[in-house]
């Protein structure tokens, strides 16, 4: 079994032992000759690759919006069910934030992660920084809430994701403070 299945099949389990067994029971019966590798059981949970997850986390460094729908396109073009994705997105910026709070233990918090995995989450969460990590899960997270009802799926977490991609606003400077005041006669 390759490293980090293991910890899909308890994610799958949902934190029981028997359902985690039983996972574990279909993964080997759909696994071939080789064994269970990493993207098999990716594949057959239901998951978001871990490829798609970082193009879409390096897009949000990048600001570059186009990749996200892209990537949500992608998403909704091969079948895979655009909440899960987003639910996937969203574990992946939790875990970002461990790796940027604890860089040199976040193995010891993510049990079973492979390390070439942890080093890109490192190179990531370096690029984007705590408070932008935050702010994304944050928008992540709402977008998967907003997910419900009538509205596409896909609708809801296209209108959301360019949020991440856009600068914070940030303080306005002097010019802009007097530009307002003039313009509201204060």
């Amino acid at each position: 079994m390759a490293p980090g299945v293991l910890s899909l099949v308890i994610r799958a389990g949902g934190g029981s032992v028997r359902d985690s067994l039983s996972v574990l029971d279909q993964l080997m019966a759909g696994a071939g000759e080789s064994g269970l590798d990493y993207e098999l059981a990716v594949n057959l949970l239901g998951y978001t690759p871990i490829s798609l997850l970082d193009d879409v986390v390096d897009a949000f460094a990048a600001g570059d919006s186009a990749t996200v729908f892209r990537a949500v396109d992608r998403v909704i073009q091969t079948g895979q069910d655009p909440r899960r994705f987003v639910e996937d997105l969203l574990e992946r910026f939790r875990d970002l934030i461990i790796v940027h709070a604890m860089p040199d233990s976040a193995a010891a918090v993510l049990r079973g992660m492979p390390e070439d995995q942890i080093s890109r989450m490192s190179t990531q969460a370096t690029q984007l920084g705590g408070a932008e990590l935050s702010r994304a899960a944050d928008i992540t997270n709402t977008a998967l809430t907003e997910m419900t009802g009538a509205t596409s799926r896909g609708c809801t977490w296209n209108c959301s994701a360019p949020a991440s991609c856009c600068p914070r606003p940030t303080k306005p400077n002097a010019a802009q403070q007097r530009a307002w005041t003039e313009l509201n006669g204060a």
